[in-house]
């Protein structure tokens, strides 16, 4: 209870520090600390990190005391220094995580001890292993969620899943809540898929904001795709909630935190932010009406340290900074630290499942995904010599001429698709290889429909791999190609008055009026890099920063420099401004970017996840 009580009170803490709490809360936070040590010491750091980060006034300067203090304590998100932390800070991280540890233990079945088993990257190892290893599987969990608008305090819901590797799969979700108003839709959700169908039904209503008056005939809309090809992207399979393939070995930007007993499994929880999390949080919400998550809110995750299945995960409400406006962009009302979202598994196992379970029915809406499926590849496709250990699954041929092939060994596939008219479309973001072979290829990670992919290209032959295999194996598949990639032309776009080019990643850093960051997120590196010129606006150069195996919020970091932009445009966009170590800088909460001038050149940087804290230690970091 007094943890309750002190979780509550630390916000108010915060705002009695700069002066914006009324009296009487004021005197209640001073009566309240003079019994309670440990708010005092949390009070303390709160004024040593100010005094840090050399904070004036609340109308000039952000509060960031608040995220860095929950940052430092969950490590939701994590920096890279080049320079080495100071050992002050190494130690209150570790006094910080151990006294989370101690609160845990007195409400969870987990030992205090920390665990000895299972770092983060064995345990990516392992799930890995466990992911190709895995050939059927059938489970059933129970949903709660808090904070949708349906004027319901919570909603509940069961959901059945089950799986035969690689490509068949169903999901049964059924929504028990009983909401006060009849025209609340049931979010009910059925999705069924094998090797060449897909189909999917979910309730046909309007958007929350306006769904109790929408005239629109309340019921449910069905969509089937058939003649699928082989892993198709736009009619994914959600089978991270069997094993978190991608959550856990496209991240490893998470915390083992111990290790204990759940549901009488042997178990580890460990912790990340939804962002990364993305797939596992959202493979039993295909489709229907669910609330949203901040990118930071922290997700605690505890896996089976025998199978890697999902026992239970929660999804709490976070206290980066600039959450409390996007929630009342939403329209929701989140304690800080209120579980969002409780899932947990009520029974699974590998058993032996029937065929007809996955029938897929043909109804609603009908798409083709034209492909002609073939007992062999051709003679002429060309292959790679190196397939990581993965078996021959579906070859096949495309309406528009493309060949597929495929291999596959459980959850884990890849997939190659092939031509010999098509000209390369990458998006400036992609990252310039070098592979072992000697020739170029171009990266791309994972996003939330589509897993990493390797494009080459010679001549007129072009290449697309795609793969849930980590960057490192999809790479070297690439490199055993009977094909060395030519490197693309610098020119992205070039006409009378414009240029988009390419850039010399490693040596962009050279140029004069562009600023390296000293400090970026844990996994983050600069993957490329963008020379924009016009007539009419100048030139600036865009640097993109990203994580090497997933990047669910579109393209990553991007910071800007541009010596021809002397001013900050006005705008009628959401925004506030902040003091950076003495200049102002904008903060446009829509787009995710704090932009300033600095020393007459402008500088962006532009943080999709719409975090205010990691864009404002990025910017401070090129002062």
């Amino acid at each position: 209870m007094k943890a309750d009580i002190c979780d509550a009170l630390r916000a108010d803490i915060s705002a009695r520090l700069d002066g914006e709490l009324d009296e009487r809360s004021s005197v209640a936070v001073g009566d309240h600390l003079e019994t309670c040590a440990s708010c005092r010491a949390y009070e303390r750091d709160l004024r040593r990190v100010r005094s840090a980060l050399r904070v004036q006034s609340a109308e000039s300067v952000p509060d960031l005391s608040d995220s860095i203090m929950a940052q430092v304590r969950s490590e939701q998100v994590r920096f890279a220094h080049r320079r080495e932390w100071r050992a002050g800070a190494r130690i209150a991280a570790v006094a910080a995580v151990v006294a989370a540890l101690m609160v845990l233990a007195t409400s969870l079945p987990f030992s205090e001890r920390q665990p000895q088993s299972a770092s983060a990257s064995q345990i990516i190892e392992q799930v890995r292993t466990a992911a190709q290893d895995l050939s059927t599987y059938r489970a059933s969990f129970s949903i709660v969620e808090r904070g949708f608008p349906a004027q319901v305090d919570q909603r509940r819901f069961s959901a059945q899943v089950v799986f035969q590797a690689p490509e068949r799969f169903r999901l049964k979700v059924r929504d028990l809540t009983t909401y006060p108003d009849p025209r609340w839709p049931a979010n009910d959700v059925d999705l069924i898929a094998g090797p060449n169908r897909w189909w999917i039904e979910q309730p046909h209503t309007c958007p929350v904001e306006v769904l109790l008056e929408c005239s629109v005939p309340q019921g449910t809309s069905e969509r089937t795709v058939v003649a699928r090809q082989p892993f198709d992207g736009t009619s994914t399979l959600p089978t991270d909630i069997i094993v978190p393939l991608e959550t856990l070995a496209s991240s490893g930007n998470f915390e083992v935190l111990e290790r204990g007993r759940i549901a009488d499994r042997q178990a580890i929880r460990v912790q990340m932010a939804f962002k990364e999390a993305l797939p596992l949080v959202t493979a039993l919400q295909p489709a229907g009406l669910w609330r949203s998550f901040h990118p930071l809110d922290p997700v605690d995750i505890w896996l089976d340290e025998q199978t890697w299945f999902p026992l239970r995960f929660e999804v709490r409400a976070g206290t980066a900074r600039g959450r409390s406006s996007w929630a009342r962009m939403e329209r929701y009302d989140d304690r800080a630290g209120a579980t969002l979202l409780e899932v947990r598994a009520r029974r699974f196992a590998p058993d032996p499942i029937g065929r007809r379970v996955f029938s897929v029915p043909k109804d609603g809406t009908i798409r083709s995904g034209e492909f002609d499926e073939v007992a062999e590849p051709g003679k002429r496709w060309l292959q790679p010599n190196y397939v990581a250990g993965l078996d021959p699954h579906r070859f096949g041929r495309t309406g528009d001429n493309r060949w597929v092939m495929s291999w596959s060994s459980g959850m884990t596939w890849l997939k190659l698709t092939g031509t010999t008219s098509s000209d390369p479309v990458l998006p400036a973001s992609a990252e310039e290889v070098r592979l072992d072979n000697g020739g170029w290829a171009y990266y791309q990670p994972a996003t939330e429909t589509l897993k990493r992919r390797v494009e080459v290209n010679a001549g007129d032959r072009h290449l697309y791999l795609e793969s849930n295999l980590s960057r490192a194996e999809l790479l070297a598949v690439a490199s055993s190609l009977e094909m060395n990639g030519e490197r693309l032309p610098r020119d992205i776009a070039r006409t009378k008055k414009s240029t988009v080019r390419r850039l010399d990643i490693v040596t962009v850093a050279d140029i004069g009026f562009v600023k390296e960051p000293a400090e970026l997120p844990d996994g983050y590196r600069p993957s490329a890099a963008v020379l924009s010129k016009s007539k009419t606006s100048g030139k600036s150069i865009t640097v993109y920063y990203r994580g090497l195996e997933a990047e669910y919020d579109g393209d990553g970091i991007r910071v800007s420099h541009s010596p021809s932009i002397k001013t900050i445009v006005p705008t009628s966009e959401t925004s506030q401004l902040y003091d950076l170590d003495g200049v102002e800088a904008r903060w446009l909460l829509n787009r995710g970017q704090l932009e300033w001038i600095d020393d007459g050149v402008y500088r962006s940087v532009t943080v999709p996840s719409g975090d205010l804290a990691t864009a404002y230690l990025i910017a401070r970091s090129l002062r």
